[in-house]
């Protein structure tokens, strides 16, 4: 695959990345708050504190990565790359 080709398809896919991660982001903040205002997280099993947890992990670290896709860091593109190649995989499958 021609790197040009792989680089524009990992931006696209970054970039919808962002649009779905901003709209959770959103309904998780909703979602905390409700848990903190509502329930005694003592009273959660463990299970339970761990999905919170990651949850809040979300919305701390989502934000740092809604950057352009030209500033990520080398890791963070080749995890979109990877979506990039199988996009790429079904077009040249579908259309060859």
């Amino acid at each position: 695959m021609d790197d040009e080709i792989l680089e524009r398809l990992a931006c696209v896919e970054h970039i919808q990345w962002q649009e779905w991660a901003e709209s959770v982001c959103g309904d998780i903040e909703v979602l905390l708050e409700i848990i903190n205002d509502n329930i005694d997280l003592n009273d959660l099993d463990s299970s339970r504190l761990e999905v919170i947890e990651r949850n809040a992990q979300r919305v701390e670290n989502w934000p740092k990565l809604m950057v352009d896709y030209s500033q990520l860091s080398e890791e963070m593109k080749e995890k979109d790359r990877v979506y990039a190649r199988k996009v790429y995989g079904i077009c040249k499958n579908e259309f060859v």
